[in-house]
C-alpha cells in the first residue's frame, strides 16, 4: 500500500513540476504517435510494424541472456534500421505526408462541382442497372503515373461519357476513371490492389481492392459501383463508406474536395 501511494506522491510532484512547454511536447508526442497508429491500423504495414515490435524484444532478450548469435543479427538489423523502415512504410509515409499537407479550405470550382454531379448523377444509374465502375478523384497527390498508363481522354465529364466508357461491351470498362481538376483525364487506368494478404481482401471485389489500394497510397478519393450489391461506395484513406443516395455522395466529394456545397444544385435524375 505505501509502495503505490509513493508512486502516487511522485507522480502528483512530477505533474505540479511541469511547464507548460511540457504539456505541449506531451500533447504533439501523443499525436504524433496517434497518427502512426492510424495509418498503419488495418493495412500490412501494421503487420510490419508488429513485427518490428517483435524483433525489438528479441533483442532485448539476447542482450539480458547472453545469446551472442541472436544478438548479432539483432545489433546489424537494428544498425539499418532507418534503411528498413523508409523501404517497408513508403506508402504509408507518403500517405501520412499528403494528409499533413491537407488544406480543407472551402472554395469554388463550378468545373469540379459540375464534374461531381454528373458522375453522381451516373454512378447510382449504374448502380441501378447493375453496372460496375470505378471512378478516383485526384486531389493533392499526383495521380499521373496511373493516367499515363492508361487511355488518355481529357473531355468535359458527362454522366453519358461514364456510362458509355463503362457499359460491359466498351473496351475500358474494366479500368477506373480518373478526374484531374474537374475534367476525365484518362479511363481504362489500372490501380494499385490491395494485397491478397491484407485483413480486408476478404470481404472486397477487385474494385474495392483497387480503390483501396490508390486510397492509401495517395489521397484520392474514388467511388466505387458494386456490380453484383448493386451499391455505390465512397473510399478515402482506405475506408470504405456505402452511400446511401445521391444527395449524401454529393455532398461527402463536396466536403472532401474543399468545394463549398450548393443546394440549388443536386444532382437530377437521369433518364435514358
Amino acid at each position: 500500500m505505501n509502495s503505490i501511494s509513493t508512486i502516487i506522491t511522485f507522480i502528483l510532484n512530477s505533474i505540479a513540476g511541469m511547464r507548460f512547454e511540457d504539456y505541449i511536447d506531451i500533447f504533439l508526442v501523443a499525436l504524433i504517435i496517434y497518427q502512426i497508429i492510424s495509418l498503419v491500423k488495418g493495412t500490412r504495414s501494421g503487420q510490419v510494424l508488429l513485427g518490428l515490435g517483435v524483433l525489438a524484444v528479441a533483442y532485448f532478450l539476447s542482450a539480458k541472456f547472453q545469446l551472442l548469435t541472436l544478438s548479432f543479427m539483432m545489433s546489424y538489423l537494428l544498425s539499418n534500421l532507418f534503411l528498413v523502415v523508409v523501404l517497408l512504410f513508403t506508402p504509408d509515409i507518403r500517405r501520412g505526408l499528403a494528409r499533413a499537407g491537407r488544406f480543407s479550405f472551402a472554395k469554388t470550382n463550378p468545373v469540379l462541382a459540375e464534374a461531381i454531379n454528373e458522375v453522381v448523377r451516373a454512378c447510382f444509374f449504374m448502380a441501378e442497372k447493375r453496372t460496375g465502375a470505378l471512378i478516383a478523384f485526384e486531389r493533392r497527390v499526383s495521380l499521373g503515373e496511373y493516367i499515363e498508363a492508361g487511355a488518355k481522354i481529357g473531355a468535359v465529364v458527362s454522366d453519358r461519357l461514364l456510362l458509355a466508357i463503362f457499359n460491359t461491351a466498351a473496351p475500358l470498362h474494366d479500368g477506373a476513371a480518373i478526374i484531374h481538376d474537374g475534367r476525365l483525364a484518362a479511363a481504362g487506368c489500372f490501380l494499385p490492389l490491395l494485397p491478397s494478404e491484407d485483413s480486408v481482401s476478404r470481404f472486397f471485389g477487385t474494385r474495392h481492392r483497387a480503390a483501396i489500394g490508390l486510397s492509401r497510397e495517395s489521397d484520392a478519393l474514388v467511388v466505387v459501383v458494386s456490380e453484383e450489391r448493386g451499391l455505390v461506395s465512397l473510399v478515402r484513406d482506405g475506408e470504405v463508406e456505402v452511400m446511401m443516395g445521391a444527395a449524401s455522395l454529393r455532398d461527402r466529394l463536396l466536403s472532401h474536395m474543399g468545394l463549398k456545397s450548393r443546394k440549388d444544385k443536386s444532382p437530377k435524375a437521369l433518364k435514358m
